[in-house]
């Protein structure tokens, strides 16, 4: 039994390492309702401006659109910094990201016996050999390297 809690605990650490830190649409409102819950005090003394008549309709928009504005540019500060953080740390762990892929290059050509990335060229017959024993093939056997149609054409 104990044994079972330790290990859906170590699966549950690594498939949480797995959630991506990209914010979505989901939580970028989520901390946007957040956020203008702190701002809520500003909101409701730009409407009592407003009210009173401190504020034509024109300056109450034109301020209501920067409070947005800040609202919004706070939101993106934060769910980007958060994602800029947790990639950063992926990085310091050696952890692959996008920007950063994991180093994966195979074996030198040749460079591990009986391994699928040999070559007859590099081992075995060897790359000079290889290419005498074709060069002799190709010359038409025993004409003793003259080709026809060459100036070691015989008369």
């Amino acid at each position: 039994m104990r044994l079972r809690h330790v290990f859906l605990l170590s699966l549950a650490a690594s498939l949480s390492a797995c959630v991506s830190s990209m914010p979505t649409a989901e939580k970028l409102d989520e901390l946007e309702q957040k956020i203008r819950a702190e701002y809520r005090q500003e909101y409701v003394l730009l409407e009592d401006q407003r009210r009173s008549g401190a504020l034509d309709a024109e300056g109450y928009q034109i301020s209501k659109a920067r409070l947005d504005q800040r609202v919004q540019n706070r939101v993106d500060t934060m769910a980007w910094s958060r994602h800029a953080l947790v990639q950063s740390e992926m990085k310091a762990n050696a952890i692959p990201t996008p920007d950063s892929p994991q180093i994966n290059t195979p074996p030198g050509v040749g460079s591990l016996q009986g391994s699928v990335y040999n070559s007859t060229r590099q081992n075995g017959i060897g790359s000079q050999a290889l290419g005498n024993l074709v060069r002799d093939m190709s010359s038409g056997g025993g004409a003793g390297g003259r080709n026809p149609g060459t100036m070691y054409d015989n008369p």
